[in-house]
């Protein structure tokens, strides 16, 4: 029967991402929001505002702004750790376990009309779990999670830096494979899944 089923498009999975993607980061700020040091951001934006203008004026040399940037920049991912915290805890409820018990579907995907089906029996949980940690980033922000949590500010920044890079291959070579006859990306290949319309 699954192999009756027409495959998405690359089109309509790529809606249903954003659609999901904008409303997990959209939930994970409305309840990070109490937690966050409002004072602690504006000082850093104050920071970044004077080392901006420092640069535009010449006070300080390219290396001290980049040196000066990524000392604010890490500030500030360290101020919003929590929000990362809870985005990766409402991403795998979603992508997981709401994925799972709604039959493949997101709201995205509900919305677009396009389910995740397994290639053999009915899907399980470490189906969604290898396919979400893989296409949702959750793999990626849990990593970058624990180096900011244990790891030190250049060990933090050149870790996630070739993470996201190996990231963005992966993206990139699903998006391609998404869009040839078979429509399988990388992380429905791991998984045993598909994608396809729902009638």
């Amino acid at each position: 029967m699954a192999k009756e089923l027409k495959k998405a498009s690359f089109v309509r999975r790529l809606a249903a991402f954003i659609i999901d993607m904008v409303l997990v980061a959209f939930v994970a700020g409305l309840i990070s929001t109490p937690f966050v040091n409002i004072n602690k951001l504006e000082q850093i934006n104050k920071k970044e505002s004077e080392l901006v203008e420092k640069y535009k004026s010449q006070k300080i040399t390219p290396q001290e702004y980049v040196d000066g940037f990524s000392d604010v920049y890490y500030e500030s991912i360290k101020a919003n750790g929590i929000n990362s915290f809870i985005e990766i805890i409402l991403a795998i409820l979603y992508f997981v376990v709401l994925q799972l018990y709604n039959k493949g579907q997101t709201l995205g995907k509900k919305m677009l009309k396009i389910k995740v089906i397994s290639e053999n029996d009915d899907l399980s949980m470490n189906q969604m779990i290898l396919r979400s940690l893989l296409s949702n980033f959750i793999l990626v922000n849990i990593l970058g999670f624990a180096f900011l949590t244990f790891a030190s500010k250049h060990v933090y920044i050149m870790s996630v830096g070739t993470i996201q890079m190996i990231n963005y291959l992966i993206v990139f070579i699903s998006v391609i494979m998404a869009t040839l006859k078979e429509g399988r990306t990388i992380h429905d290949r791991i998984a045993h899944t598909r994608v396809v319309k729902v009638n």
